[in-house]
């Protein structure tokens, strides 16, 4: 099998080709654009039965190159940026360069690192609703700087009402992509996933987003990776030690809002109350034992999604 691992940038791409054992075999630099990129998939696909692309995935300049991998049936991976730079800090040669990046994204794929990316992960709804969530970003940086703007110049009245006619419009378009999300999902599923204590119309939209398809994971643990909620384990020698902190491998859209629906779910259900008291009593600072109950949850939402009957006590799987 020929292994690609890609640097993309917005104009750009760096590529190079591996073994499966990681020796480097050629390298290319291209444009990012479509024309561009099929026509390398096709030379690519003409001398090599078996081909697997794997890049970061970087803001949406990875999407020409995944949706072109696609349309050929190449498998394609797309890796969390955290991992290139955990790997490069590793190294003893600490080099930086499009060619050194792309080489460590090839090796990293070749482990296994990183998601499949199917026709649902690059779906108008997720595009939609992750473009939601950055925009609510801006939303709240765009009014403290209204704030402060007005508190500092409030005789400036037509700049501020201007600051404050931008920021009515930025909420306008959250609340358009927010709605446009929502008539996406399943009702059936959405209702189904809103069993759950702390899982509201807001968050549910980013688990069937983010998720996409419960049965591509075996077990809840593969779902708790996915999220990158698992904790951390190092190893030296003999001596194996468990982390407090998770990996943050996965969606982080999907990890912030487990967090949120999580510390609802402490307020107002008594189990997961309980087990975030449980965990704070057993030493653990609030963020750790709230993302503690946020496994708690995504075990009950793999259960509830699995078995396609809404959530009760029975159903969720214990563990953290």
């Amino acid at each position: 099998m020929a292994i690609i691992g890609v640097d993309v940038s917005k104009l750009s791409l760096v590529a190079v080709r591996t073994s499966s054992t990681g020796i480097v075999k050629e390298s290319f630099e291209i444009q990012n654009t479509e024309v561009e990129i099929g026509t390398w998939l096709d030379k690519l696909q003409s001398k090599h039965k078996y081909l697997l692309v794997a890049s970061e995935a970087t803001a949406e300049y990875h999407n020409i190159l995944a949706k072109a991998c696609l349309a050929k049936a190449i498998k394609f991976r797309l890796l969390n940026p955290i991992l290139t730079k955990q790997f490069n800090r590793a190294t003893i040669r600490k080099r930086k360069t499009d060619l050194t990046d792309a080489l460590i994204i090839a090796k990293l794929a070749i482990q296994g690192e990183g998601s499949i990316v199917t026709p649902a992960s690059l779906s108008p709804a997720k595009v939609v609703h992750r473009t939601a969530i950055r925009l609510v970003k801006v939303e709240q940086t765009l009014e403290s700087m209204c704030r402060r703007f007005s508190e500092s110049l409030p005789e400036e009245k037509a700049v501020n009402q201007q600051l404050l006619d931008c920021m009515q419009l930025l909420k306008t378009s959250c609340e358009v992509l927010r709605s446009r999300a929502r008539e996406s999902t399943d009702p059936k599923l959405t209702k189904l996933l809103m069993s759950i204590p702390g899982v509201g119309e807001r968050i549910v939209v980013t688990l069937i987003n983010e998720i996409e398809n419960i049965h591509r994971f075996p077990s809840p643990k593969s779902l708790v990776a996915y999220a990158g909620l698992d904790p951390r384990v190092r190893q030296s020698g003999t001596s194996l030690k468990r982390n407090t902190h998770v990996t943050k491998r996965g969606s982080i859209y999907l990890r912030r809002d487990l967090y949120i629906a999580a510390t609802i779910a402490a307020r107002w259900d008594s189990e997961v109350h309980e087990y975030c008291e449980k965990k704070l009593g057993e030493g653990k600072r609030y963020r750790e034992a709230m993302m503690a109950c946020s496994r708690k949850l995504l075990n009950r939402v793999y259960a509830v999604w699995k078995r396609g009957t809404p959530y009760e006590r029975r159903l969720a799987t214990t563990g953290t």
